[in-house]
């Protein structure tokens, strides 16, 4: 098991975004892969950094997509 904690600066929101992933397996079991973004929001209606958990969320299923197609 495996757990990395990333985080970048917002410009959108003004803040920090982080990203959490989590790998594991088991034996010769495929590997496992959890991917969490979370962020804070001042915003009393509309959170604005959904956008930038979207994105951050992204990057990591582009980078994994890339990968497997090697």
């Amino acid at each position: 098991c495996s757990v990395r904690v990333f985080e970048r600066y917002s410009m959108m929101g003004g803040n920090r975004l982080s990203l959490t992933l989590t790998m594991f397996q088991n034996g010769d079991s495929p590997i496992r892969l959890s991917a969490i973004t979370a962020g804070g929001s001042q915003a009393v209606f509309f959170k604005v950094n959904t956008l930038g958990e979207e994105s951050f969320l992204n990057d990591v299923k582009d980078l994994l997509e890339e990968i497997l197609e090697e």
